[in-house]
Parts: structure tokens; sequence; C-alpha cells
């Protein structure tokens, strides 16, 4: 049950409860604001709490918050299982973006658990909600995702091969890689953009050459430029 302060609290208490709660930026409120603040905030609480609930309940759907329904399907994250209603969890993919994720962890979806889906609704003969069409385009648009990464993972092997990264190294071998392939996520995959930018930033920053800053500049230029 959630349970409100009221105004029967004296402002020196409310402080006081607030500095439990470690909440900030409270000094020049007056008592009713610090009540509405504590009391949000007490709120918030509570509703993330029976959100955690729901989720860390095996019999509870994580997408419609509701009784799990048979048929479902188990997916394994961190050593725990997390199961779906089946009908739900398609009806998700169908209409999320271009790749399969889980709704839960974001975490891409493995081969393994696409080819179950895949028995699964041709066992049940789900197709009110399964669309072909779309699903075979992003099945083939999760496959060029992979590509484009295992590609650009490459480049970043060949860069921690040269222990210096001299400017023709830079400017006639690994930039333009970098041009042709970001180009191509920047078009098919731009929701993925930046996370992935910022894991290469984040990667050549342990090279031990200071020319390594001609490659994350450019890395961080795509951001800005493409407003990512």
């Amino acid at each position: 049950m959630l349970i409100l302060y009221n105004k029967l609290y004296k402002r020196n208490n409310i402080i006081n409860i607030i500095k439990l709660y470690n909440i900030k930026r409270y000094s020049k409120l007056n008592k009713l604001n610090l009540l509405t603040v504590v009391n949000e905030y007490k709120a918030i609480i509570y509703i993330q709490n029976f959100i955690r609930k729901k989720f860390n309940d095996e019999m509870i759907c994580p997408i419609t918050l509701c009784e799990l329904k048979y048929p479902f399907i188990s997916i394994k994250n961190n050593n725990n299982f997390r199961y779906y209603s089946l009908k739900e969890f398609i009806e998700y993919l169908n209409k999320s973006g271009d790749d399969f994720r889980d709704p839960f962890t974001r975490e891409l979806l493995s081969d393994s658990t696409l080819k179950q889906l895949d028995y699964l609704i041709k066992y049940y003969k789900i197709t009110s909600t399964f669309t072909k069409k779309s699903w075979k385009q992003k099945l083939n648009s999760r496959a060029e995702y992979l590509t484009i990464t295992v590609c650009l993972n490459e480049i970043l092997n060949n860069i921690f091969y040269h222990t210096e990264l001299t400017i023709d190294i830079i400017y006639n071998n690994i930039l333009p890689q970098f041009i042709y392939y970001f180009h191509f996520l920047l078009h098919r995959h731009r929701s993925s953009c930046y996370s992935i930018i910022n894991n290469y930033i984040n990667g050549i920053n342990y090279h031990n050459c200071p020319n390594k800053i001609y490659l994350i500049d450019y890395l961080k230029l795509l951001i800005t430029t493409n407003n990512l």
C-alpha cells in the first residue's frame, strides 16, 4: 500500500525525510513543494517495486504484465529464464524496429532463439500476428547488421595490430573502411549507430599511439553531423 505524507508533518521533519531519501535541490522549496517532491519520489519507488515484482514473477508476461498464456517461449538471460506469451511476443517483434531484441533486456536475440520462434510459429500455426514478409525482411536486416559489425570489428583488430598508427595507415587504410561501413550502418541501421560508434571510440582510446585522435575525432564527427 502507498502511504503519502501530509501537511501535518513539520517542514523540518519533511527535510529530514528528504535527506533520508537522498533527494537533492530542495533548500529553496516551501513546505507544500517539499511535500510534493517527497510524495512523488515515494510514488515512483512504489511503482518501480511493483513493476519489478511483476517482471520477476515467472507466471507474468513482461510484455503485457498479465498472466502468462500458453503457448509461451522462454529466453535465457544471465543464467535466468524469462517467459513470454508467444502470440504477444511475436506481435511485439513485428511492431518493433529493424532488428530482433529481447523486450526486457534489449539484447539481440540469438540465432537459436529465432529458429525456435520460427518452429513455434509453424507448429502452432500463428498467423494473426505474424507477417511473413516483415519477418523475412527483419531477418535479412539482422544478417546485414551482423555482417557490418563483424567487418568493423576486423578494422578495430587491424588498428591494434599496428603498434604505430601512421598517417598513411589511417588515411589510406582505416578511414576509407570506416567511411564505407558506417555509411551503410547510418542508412540501414541508424538506431544502433550511436552505441556502436561510442563503443569504437572507447575501444580505440586504449591504443597507445597519439595519432588515434584522428580516428576518434572522425567518429565523434559522425555522431555530431548525423544528430545521433
